[in-house]
């Protein structure tokens, strides 16, 4: 009876349905090629949109081994302070909270993107055409100047608001990320197929991938065009010189044409983080936390006279000019918005001994934390291999259990500390 029982759960473990066996057929040359946006077009032109794969969730087993070897290069080379328990966890967990949040694993923009390329469509371009998907590659690989804007600067922190800089800060991603994306996304509905934006939509996040590590610098005369991993540790610094620079997402060409390209320092390295140093791992603050002070702080700010510092129209601006400003500061127009005249004005210079926000807390707890990260981790590789079968109440239930342990796992991590007394969250 028992060797019977034993038989029939190793069938299971090992059978092709296995969540074991599904995950190991995408470690394949093909998917590893993915990651660097090694593509042609003619395996990758699909006519309706249904029929594009989920890229994303095909590279996510290398994303995870691509975690893992950086740790152990880094371990070997003596920089185990590149990377933290609590910040990777921090990471991991709003990568996955970002693919919940995703319909069907595609973004949200599709659905508009899609009704106006049925109903108002300028030029009516071929699914299959290779010119067309050539320039969409590019139109993906222009940068993203919209955290110009401080709403869409507000969705976008959490990225920035790690103070390494690794494979898991790549997966630190808004949950609400493509409201924001949309705007800009749908810009392309108007000339390019859907099928053709949304290949390339998840080549462009994917490429992105590679951009966040410190074991690489340039990619020798390809950096001229590329974005590369030491252009974009500048993108992530809150050193002056790296505020607003290197918006680029594959063409670092783009920030070269629109002045916004910066080198990296040998002698002043890209300190990471946000200017104001985010000293929680609480997972909800830190996906929202800075859109609320956006919305309903920032503009009702008062000097200490009692006045009110934005007036009138100066509320709007409070919203939507880029998050630095303050009344009295000069903005200029810039590509399709405002840039501030001086990048590095009201920036506060880095500290001479710059410390984490790291809370020690004793080696059961981390193998506490990490364990349970694993059951999360494992149980969110099954949600992906099934969501499309999932139930409304499954999915939700499932998206509870997840924010939850992130929840608690940021508590652990914080050491139970109330930290945010008579804020928002």
């Amino acid at each position: 009876m028992l060797r019977n029982e034993t038989k029939i759960w190793l069938d299971h473990i090992i059978a092709d349905s296995s969540l074991g066996r599904r995950m190991l057929y995408r470690l394949n040359l093909n998917s590893l090629r993915h990651i660097y946006y090694l593509i042609t077009p003619s395996e990758t032109m699909f006519e309706t949109v249904d029929e594009v794969p989920n890229y994303t969730a095909q590279v996510s087993l290398w994303w995870l081994l691509f975690v893992v070897v950086e740790f152990c290069l880094l371990l070997l080379r003596g920089h185990a302070d590149r990377f933290a328990l609590n910040d990777s966890v921090t990471s991991i967990s709003a990568g996955i909270l970002s693919q919940c949040f995703k319909f069907g694993g595609r973004t949200i923009a599709i659905f508009v993107y899609e009704y106006i390329w049925n109903n108002f469509r300028l030029i009516d371009n071929s699914w299959d055409s290779s010119l067309t998907w050539t320039f969409c590659l590019f139109f993906q690989g222009l940068y993203l100047p919209s955290l110009q804007i401080g709403f869409f600067w507000g969705i976008h922190t959490i990225h920035h608001s790690s103070e390494y800089f690794n494979y898991t800060t790549a997966l630190r991603q808004a949950a609400i990320q493509d409201v924001g994306l949309a705007v800009y996304d749908v810009l392309q509905a108007f000339f390019i197929p859907p099928p053709i934006f949304l290949v390339h939509r998840y080549f462009s996040e994917i490429y992105q991938f590679t951009l966040h590590t410190t074991l690489f610098d340039n990619y020798g005369r390809l950096g001229i065009i590329l974005n590369t991993p030491s252009h974009h540790r500048v993108h992530h610094g809150r050193n002056p010189y790296c505020i607003d620079r290197n918006y680029a997402a594959v063409f670092i060409i783009w920030d070269k044409m629109f002045g916004t390209f910066e080198p990296e320092r040998q002698l002043e390295k890209p300190v990471y983080g946000t200017i104001n140093q985010e000293r929680t791992f609480n997972q909800i603050y830190l996906q929202f936390h800075t859109l609320y002070e956006l919305l309903f702080v920032k503009w009702r700010m008062k000097t200490e006279k009692g006045e009110w510092m934005f007036r009138g129209v100066e509320k709007l601006k409070a919203i939507y000019y880029p998050p630095i400003y303050m009344p009295g500061m000069k903005v200029q127009p810039y590509f399709h918005w405002f840039s501030m005249v001086d990048h590095e004005e009201g920036i506060p210079m880095i500290e001479d001994e710059v410390v984490r926000y790291n809370p020690e807390i004793s080696i059961w707890k981390k193998i506490y934390c990490f364990g349970h990260f694993l059951l999360l981790l494992a149980l969110f590789f099954h949600f992906e291999f099934d969501r499309s079968q999932l139930s409304y109440f499954d999915f939700s239930l499932k998206l509870a259990f997840f924010i939850a342990t992130m929840q608690c796992l940021g508590a652990f991590f914080d050491r139970n500390v109330s930290i945010h007394a008579g804020k928002p969250f």
